[in-house]
């Protein structure tokens, strides 16, 4: 469960549903998965994966609010939707490799 929009999702089922929907076939990996898939930046641009301590949750950056506050699209189960979060929790920042 937790990785297509017919059985929902949660927060890596997203993320690999997305970069499949991209063109890249990635599967159907878990936050350290797609961590291992990604290079560690510390300048982000829409479309880098973003991590909680232990890559125990994973987000993807979207770019900044008019305040300049960083904007994260993830699946949050304890809102049971896809949301739109500002950067708490996240702690670091990777690029897919196939950007």
């Amino acid at each position: 469960g937790g990785s297509s929009p017919s059985t929902s999702f949660d927060c890596s089922g997203y993320l690999s549903w997305v970069l499949n929907q991209c063109g890249w076939n990635v599967g159907r990996l878990g936050a350290q998965g797609l961590y291992n898939y990604c290079t560690p930046t510390s300048s982000p641009q829409p479309g880098d994966l973003v991590f909680y301590p232990g890559d125990t949750h994973v987000g993807v950056f979207v770019g900044k609010n008019s305040n300049g506050d960083p904007l994260i699209i993830h699946c949050a189960s304890s809102q049971n939707n896809v949301v739109l979060t500002g950067l708490q929790g996240f702690v670091s920042i990777g690029r897919p490799d196939c950007f």
